[in-house]
């Protein structure tokens, strides 16, 4: 290849987009809920020797030295409180001094008979123990155990599996039939038609017509077609929803039943109180860590000559620095945020649901002048408490619909009035989508029919002929 010379020109200054260390901290905080933002803060906290926790006098602002000598003393006087602390505890308080027997084995007995939530690998585990395999097969099945998700099923290719794990496939396959006989029945299985088939085995072995049903017509029996099934057995439709009671005594997901979920409670970040003078907004985060930049340590890095040591303390300060004013910036943003929407959506605040506007991302962001990937992260994760409820805030971004005085209805509105016209129709004579259409035609709500179906396939309602067969 040959070397050449050539002149070229070139534009010595150019834009570029810096994303700098405040900027970063700012976005990587906006999408925080506040109970998140707490953790960060705690572990920025434990992180950032420069950072102080103020207003808490339960707290030091700084961390105690001691000596290797002293340390031991500390560790040899706790542990002796912790002894005398149980000894203390063995002796009732009505009599001191003396031991209560009898107190001591309700407490026992209590501790026995305290339940302890297993879950489903633990469950499936302990009774693959207690079978005869060997323990090469007790290793492949605690791997296949493993991999089941959520709902109990094995979504892996087992020959794949097989490959790469270098276990036979014949093996795989004997132990995924040992764990769909295990409690709960039906797991290990690659989805809901094979678990129902497998229960049906198990529970019903002399039940051909059932077992048949769910095996060859799965598909037909989830659209509640009988008519189809009939035609195609050569049954009555009768014996056909005979079959589907029984069905119903099924468990499409078996880890459900050993699904001993922590309730998660929402923690609003948002409060807007209405009172006689009006909306008020409060920002939930009363609660959070005061943060402030700590003194002494500043002093000492003023005072100190060692450049690592100055250098070192110089980037904590200003780490420090740039979480104190993010948090700040943050607490701000949200706060113009929640008062467009309050703006936006007053209807809303003052008489409820029905009176919800379309709104979207980029009416707030031209509002505030503010660009619209700000008020997405700002919006996301954060829960508004309402006099209607907790709602997220996302929730007030919402389509419209046009009506027939030419103004635009919210998605969330035109949702609602469909969920109310259904749970009120005639359950011999359910409404069809087209009835749906002229109903709301009559509350001047223009709409498509195919939109009607588009928004009830979201609220999950099935169409009018199945939502009759389940009601029969």
């Amino acid at each position: 290849m040959a070397l050449t010379q050539s002149l070229v020109q070139k534009q010595t200054q150019s834009q570029r987009l810096v994303m700098t260390p405040d900027l970063r901290q700012s976005i990587e905080l906006l999408p925080l809920s506040t109970v998140e933002l707490a953790e960060k803060i705690q572990s920025e906290l434990l992180d950032n020797p420069l950072l102080a926790e103020i207003n808490n006098p339960e707290k030091q602002l700084e961390p105690q030295i001691f000596s290797h000598g002293e340390q031991k003393k500390i560790e040899k006087s706790q542990y002796q409180e912790s002894i005398d602390e149980n000894i203390r505890q063995s002796y009732t308080q009505d009599k001191p001094g003396r031991y209560d027997s009898e107190a001591s084995d309700r407490n026992q007995k209590f501790i026995e008979q305290s339940t302890e939530s297993i879950n489903l690998t633990d469950s499936l585990l302990s009774q693959i123990r207690l079978l005869t395999i060997t323990e090469r097969e007790y290793l492949a099945a605690e791997l296949l155990i493993s991999m089941l998700d959520e709902k109990g099923f094995l979504k892996h290719d087992l020959i794949e599996l097989s490959k790469e794990m270098s276990i036979p496939i014949k093996t795989l396959n004997k132990l995924k039939k040992l764990i769909q006989k295990l409690e709960p029945i039906g797991t290990c299985t690659s989805g809901i038609q094979e678990t129902l088939v497998v229960q049906a085995e198990i529970l019903y072995p002399e039940n051909n017509l059932l077992i048949h049903i769910l095996s060859n017509h799965f598909l037909d029996l989830e659209k509640l077609d009988f008519k189809k099934i009939s035609k195609a057995m050569k049954i009555t439709e009768e014996e056909i929803e005979e079959i589907a009671k029984i069905i119903k005594t099924l468990h499409p997901y078996p880890a459900n039943l050993f699904n001993n979920r922590k309730i998660d409670y929402v923690v609003p970040d948002v409060m807007i109180i209405e009172d006689e003078t009006g909306h008020s907004i409060i920002i939930n985060d009363e609660w959070l860590p005061k943060l402030a930049i700590n003194e002494k340590y500043k002093k000492a890095l003023v005072e100190s000559k060692n450049p690592t040591d100055r250098e070192y303390m110089t980037t904590k300060v200003n780490s420090a620095q740039r979480l104190i004013r993010s948090i700040n910036q943050r607490r701000q943003t949200l706060y113009r945020v929640v008062s467009c929407i309050l703006e936006f959506q007053m209807d809303f605040f003052k008489h409820g649901i029905t009176q919800i506007r379309p709104l979207t991302l980029r009416d707030i962001s031209e509002k505030l002048d503010m660009s619209e990937s700000t008020v997405s992260r700002i919006t996301t994760n954060k829960y508004v408490q309402t006099s209607w409820g907790v709602f997220e805030l996302k929730w007030f971004f919402s389509s419209g619909v046009r009506s027939s005085s030419g103004e635009f209805q919210s998605s969330k509105k035109v949702h609602d009035m469909i969920k109310n016209l259904i749970k009120d129709e005639d359950e011999l004579n359910p409404l069809s989508d087209q009835d749906i259409v002229d109903l709301l035609g009559r509350q001047e709500i223009m709409i498509a029919r195919r939109t009607v179906a588009k928004y009830r396939k979201t609220l999950k309602i099935l169409p009018a002929g199945r939502r009759k067969r389940v009601k029969s």
